[in-house]
């Protein structure tokens, strides 16, 4: 059978409908195994959760089977299998017939479905952009940790010189004292070790800002780096819709890129409302795919991809819609505020030149036909 029957023939792994479950058996799996650890089950509910925990397992397992699958006898197989999210399938799978097999007590080994938890990762994109982020920014995330042992051992060295005569059970030797350490550093709080002498305290006040310090450094490299991460995707995005627009795909270079870094991406439903008539005109739009109907009369005109408007009210200064928009069909559309309109406007002439030209030749063509859309040839 071949790869493209195979695909068919599971495409349900494929579909939302699948995901969903996929969430639901997880949570419902985890419950389970969380039940299991109380005392107070009758004896068949405890089996009627470990039918559950059962049935969890062989779901996961049928999840490792289709996805490697209809790659059988290709690279692809062994691909997935040594992938990241095909370990992490992987390791949702095998700890816990293994642990079973070595004559581990069935209340602990199933402890280990605590590990199906993993599978979030896979579920959840936005984990890919984190795990990406602290890749890039690996070295200064590195350099800060560095700074936190440092401080770290200092203070521990310290309080061990200073308080291990007058409160030997907290800083007698040297892993107490890097207790306390860590729960003050992490401005968790001293815990049950409070210094007594009065430099004690004041090292334990330094130890606490440097702990804010370096926190707050951490917090703004992963703020900073996914920032960073998120514009440059969404620079990625728009180019790939920049240049599905026909005449603006005939700009130059450097001008693209200026447009799409000006651009913000829309997703909008069937039989949404992009603008209405008699509102300021504060922006103008660019439909890269799905369709808009203009509302005018006689006719309401559908515009397509390629086409765009609401420009007349930019060039009128910010005046006002001369139609409602509604779109007829799922749309992507770009978005050009008019701040930014007026400055591309002015380094781009040639661009403003076309969308002028049209707009006359609009205008003259329906003259007195209120109408603030145009399809683009």
């Amino acid at each position: 059978m071949s790869d493209y029957r195979l695909e068919n023939r599971f495409w349900f792994f494929k579909t939302g409908a699948y995901r969903v479950l996929q969430y639901i058996v997880l949570a419902g799996g985890l419950a389970a195994m969380t039940a299991t650890t109380t005392s107070n089950i009758n004896p068949e509910l405890r089996s009627w959760l470990a039918i559950s925990l059962w049935c969890c397992l062989g779901l996961f397992a049928c999840d490792l089977l289709v996805k490697s699958w209809p790659l059988s006898g290709t690279a692809g197989a062994s691909n997935y299998l040594f992938s990241a999210a095909g370990l992490i399938d992987a390791l949702a799978i095998l700890p816990i017939p293994l642990a079973l097999l070595i004559g581990v007590s069935p209340d602990t080994a199933w402890l280990l479905a605590s590990l199906w938890v993993l599978k979030l990762t896979i579920f959840v994109p936005g984990l890919s952009l984190l795990g990406r982020v602290i890749s890039l920014e690996a070295r200064l995330l590195a350099s800060v940790l560095v700074i936190f042992v440092i401080v770290l051992l200092l203070a521990a060295v310290a309080m061990h010189v200073l308080e291990r005569g007058n409160q030997p059970a907290q800083f007698g030797n040297l892993p107490l004292s890097l207790w306390w350490a860590v729960t003050t550093l992490t401005t968790t709080g001293y815990g049950d070790a409070v210094p007594q002498s009065l430099l004690g305290r004041m090292i334990a006040g330094v130890v606490m800002i440097c702990g804010l310090g370096v926190f707050g450094l951490w917090t703004g490299i992963l703020a900073t780096g996914f920032a960073t991460e998120y514009r440059r995707r969404d620079f990625v995005r728009n180019w790939d819709l920049v240049t599905r627009v026909p005449f603006l795909r005939n700009l130059d270079p450097p001008a693209v890129i200026a447009l799409t870094r000006l651009l913000r991406r829309l997703e909008l439903a069937e039989r949404t409302i992009v603008v209405r008539r008699g509102r300021p005109g504060d922006c103008m739009y660019f439909v890269v795919s799905g369709e808009v109907e203009v509302e005018i009369e006689p006719q309401p005109v559908r515009l397509g991809p390629g086409s765009f408007f609401g420009e007349i009210a930019l060039l009128e200064g910010g005046g006002t819609r001369m139609a409602t928009v509604v779109t007829t069909a799922p749309s992507t559309l770009l978005i050009l505020e008019v701040s930014d309109f007026r400055d591309f406007m002015a380094h781009h002439p040639e661009l403003a030149r076309i969308i002028e030209m049209e707009s006359v030749r609009r205008a003259s063509v329906i003259k007195g036909r209120s109408f603030d859309a145009h399809q683009s040839p």
